[in-house]
């Protein structure tokens, strides 16, 4: 492209995202953002799954497919980075624990986060899911920046109106608690958070554009489904997931999405074959993932439900739409828990649930894929959620606004879950404040680059080469800087992460992590890890 068409194009972008909110004729896009939780890498059509999911693939085809997206490596540290576009171990503020067990930190109010920035320049804001960064007051949705909200506060939940654990699993509308007893009886939360919020942008009757954020709980244990997707995948996966594996690596190479040097031929899993399993180990495996399934369809169809609403109501050609998965798949052994092994933290099951076979996937039951399907989503990268490894932070991703992005592209540029905060505010022509006051407190500025003139074909990357992002948990952490990437951690088997020594790869040939550079180039490696230590420690 040269670069007088560059430049026209720049300025047709500035015009789209640059009408002043006191205009009666605000033509900025819309902003719909679908966050999937625990979905692996190619647990979408489009990205190699078995699984049908003909609205989501529809989107991503006609989109921009990412294949190189980093998250974090769990649920509230990829929100945090979503809202605040920093790392997690700098937002996170400690607080005294709960009884009930839920998490004793939360998302610090030295940040100002997405949706509060898009109010400022007159963005309706509307939520529905699950929140996981603070329960307290003036923590909440309601009340850092969400103009409408019916969020799951807590971490985790039934799918039905039922109490699994504690009292934090609680919903909120508008920062009101709604006791589960008022929840309708045909409640699932996947459902009803897509009716709530089409139900938002429906009552959106003014100018003004909107940004909707819509992170599911699906596919996160416990696996649940409505009755009548319970046999929906019966049999399906009684030939195991070493086989589901090759089968699914087979397809995502053929759709172009496999990270470029990333192969099965050297993939060591970590799960025993299928084969060496008893025959009723196999047939619990299968059965949970035939629930993982048939929960990840119902995402789908919920997503069609949403899209649908736009399309109907003429909103669909001005809205960008970005998905995407929080992190690698799960890997948590509920349900199939031996004694001899613990693969993923977790709470505690509680002794009042009814975990026998027949009731799974039913209200009070609590179950997960585990290991061996975890990993087939993953594969062939090393690792899933809960890892630093590429398995872990890599999530499925795609862009969609034919207006402006060009459909049918894969692109494996490096982007993060950082970029989503500043690549929104360019969608809605703003940009983040910068650290100072902001709406009388001190902020901290972010760490994000904007994606949204790449995407549209204005630049050949995000990320500079010099250029870092870092993860961290403790003492164990992850940093990649150009091709190169420094971790000190096993990809997960336990619920304490094992600090090793530095290990060094080259992802852009080697994405899998197969072939340890550290021995080679000690001088990298000090080099990098100086730089973690000082920016992202």
């Amino acid at each position: 492209m040269d670069s007088v068409n560059r430049i026209l194009i720049v300025v047709s972008l500035g015009l789209l995202c640059a009408c002043s909110t006191e205009t009666s004729n605000d033509t900025r896009p819309n902003i719909l953002f679908i966050v999937a939780d625990d979905l692996g890498f190619t647990d979408l059509g489009a990205f190699g799954s078995e699984i049908p999911t003909p609205n989501i693939d529809e989107l991503a085809f006609q989109g921009v497919r990412l294949t190189n997206f980093h998250a974090s490596y769990t649920c509230q540290a990829t929100r945090i980075m979503i809202m605040a576009s920093t790392s997690a171990s700098a937002a996170i503020e400690l607080r005294e624990p709960m009884d009930s067990g839920e998490r004793a930190n939360r998302l610090s109010l030295d940040w100002a986060i997405l949706p509060q920035l898009l109010q400022d320049v007159g963005y309706e804001t509307y939520m529905t899911g699950k929140w996981d960064l603070g329960l307290q007051e003036g923590y909440t949705p309601a009340t850092r920046g969400f103009s409408r909200s019916f969020v799951q506060v807590g971490a985790s939940a039934s799918y039905f109106a039922e109490v699994l654990w504690g009292d934090y699993s609680l919903y909120e509308l508008d920062g009101k608690r709604v006791e589960y007893e008022d929840l309708p009886e045909d409640f699932y939360a996947t459902n009803y958070y897509t009716d709530k919020m089409i139900e938002f942008i429906q009552a959106n009757e003014g100018d003004a554009p909107w940004f909707a954020y819509v992170p599911y709980t699906v596919p996160h244990w416990p696996l649940q489904v409505p009755e009548e997707s319970l046999y929906r995948f019966a049999g399906s996966y009684d030939e195991g997931y070493d086989s589901l594996r090759e089968e699914r690596v087979a397809r995502a190479t053929e759709l172009g999405v496999i990270p470029d040097g990333s192969t099965l031929e050297d993939f060591v899993s970590l799960a025993p074959r299928w084969t060496e399993l008893t025959d009723e180990q196999q047939r619990r495996y299968a059965r949970t993932q035939e629930l993982y399934a048939a929960m990840v369809e119902n995402l789908d169809i919920n997503v069609g439900k949403i899209i649908n609403s736009l399309r109907e109501g003429g909103q669909l050609e001005n809205t960008v739409i970005v998905f995407t998965s929080d992190h690698g798949a799960s890997t948590a052994e509920f349900g199939h828990y031996d004694g001899a092994r613990l693969i993923d933290g977790g709470p505690t099951i509680p002794d009042f649930i009814d975990n026998r076979f027949e009731n799974w996937g039913q209200p009070n039951s609590f179950v997960d894929h585990g290991l061996g399907f975890g990993e087939a989503a993953s594969a062939p990268l090393k690792g899933a959620k809960g890892s630093l490894t590429e398995g872990g932070l890599r999530a499925a991703a795609f862009v969609y606004y034919p207006a402006t992005v060009s459909g049918g592209v894969v692109n494996g540029s490096f982007m993060t879950i950082l970029d989503i905060l500043p690549t929104f505010l360019e969608i809605a022509g703003s940009e983040h404040p910068g650290a100072g006051e902001y709406r009388g407190r001190q902020i901290n500025g972010i760490r994000g680059r904007s994606f949204w003139s790449h995407i549209n074909g204005l630049s050949d990357t995000v990320y500079l080469p010099e250029d870092t992002v870092g993860w961290a948990l403790g003492e164990v952490g992850a940093l990649i800087r150009g091709d190169y990437k420094i971790i000190n951690t096993l990809p997960r088997r336990s619920r304490t992460p094992t600090k090793t020594p530095w290990q060094l790869y080259d992802i852009s040939t080697d994405p899998g992590e197969r072939n340890d550079l550290a021995a080679e180039m000690p001088e990298l490696v000090s080099d990098l890890v100086a730089v973690w230590e000082a920016e992202w420690h």
